[in-house]
């Protein structure tokens, strides 16, 4: 996905999941073959476009079944970029 400035996208993603949460997920980043805030930012934006951001947030910090009952940022922090890509799309889906 392409963005004008992901300086921003990393801003509103701190703003909205937190800073922990992120900085959890760039501790993981030289580890994994892709950047995890990227992907976080991608998965936001597929949960912004069903819900509001306060419970597009709340996706990120709640155990998903669809992820094994891990949490998303969990998830993402151990390289499951796909899988939490599917587990936001299917939950954001039912949401409708």
């Amino acid at each position: 996905m392409y963005r004008d400035d992901p300086l921003d996208d990393e801003f509103e993603l701190r703003e909205l999941v937190g800073d922990e949460a992120v900085d959890r997920l760039e501790d993981a980043a030289d580890e994994l073959p892709e950047d995890p805030i990227g992907v976080a930012v991608d998965v936001l934006r597929i949960l912004q476009g069903w819900v509001e951001d306060e419970r597009a947030a709340a996706w990120f910090h709640q155990a998903q079944r669809r992820l094994e009952g891990r949490h998303p940022i969990e998830a993402l922090a151990g390289g499951a970029f796909e899988e939490v890509l599917d587990a936001a799309a299917a939950w954001a889906a039912a949401q409708g």
